[in-house]
């Protein structure tokens, strides 16, 4: 448990050189998964900076899981994302009315669950997209390792959508 915060300061502290054109966002995505305690599913609500805003480099988000179902407050989320590579050429095109741009993101994080279970997560969001402000993520899964029971699960975020403010995403 010791190490966790240390964890924290390094996902931090990546995304830090990168920073060209910040750009602060909201993200809101129901997200499902199966961890140490069985079954989850919340809607994720989340707080977004975006390091380089012209292809999402280094996004930190800081995430809160809310439920209608039971305790309300799920857990919160860290994570650090960066896309795999950009290009506006993609076979995807036609299923946009503008011209977006085709950035699989890869991910890492930190989760808290409720009651007292600690994970470490990577994602990978295949089919990533953004243009100017928005972000869109289809099937978005991730794997995670629950410190707290040394255990491996998964989850998923079927549809993700995000807004970054300003000119920042210009």
């Amino acid at each position: 448990m010791k190490r966790f915060p240390v964890l924290i300061l390094i996902l931090i502290s990546l995304a830090m050189p990168a920073a060209a054109k910040p750009a602060v966002g909201y993200s809101i995505a129901p997200v499902g998964e199966m961890g140490a305690n069985g079954s989850f599913g919340a809607l994720n609500l989340a707080f977004m900076v975006s390091m380089e805003s012209s292809v999402h480099a280094g996004d930190i988000e800081l995430s809160v899981n809310l439920s209608p179902y039971g305790r309300v407050f799920q857990g919160a989320d860290l994570r650090i994302s960066t896309p795999l590579f950009a290009v506006t050429d993609h076979p995807f095109n036609t299923l946009f009315p503008n011209t977006m741009m085709w950035a699989p993101k890869l991910s890492v994080g930190a989760l808290f669950r409720m009651p007292d279970d600690w994970n470490v997560t990577i994602g990978l969001s295949p089919f990533a997209f953004h243009d100017t402000n928005y972000v869109f993520e289809f099937f978005s899964p991730y794997i995670l390792y629950s410190i707290t029971h040394d255990k491996w699960g998964w989850g998923m975020y079927v549809v993700r959508f995000s807004y970054f403010f300003g000119e920042g995403g210009r």
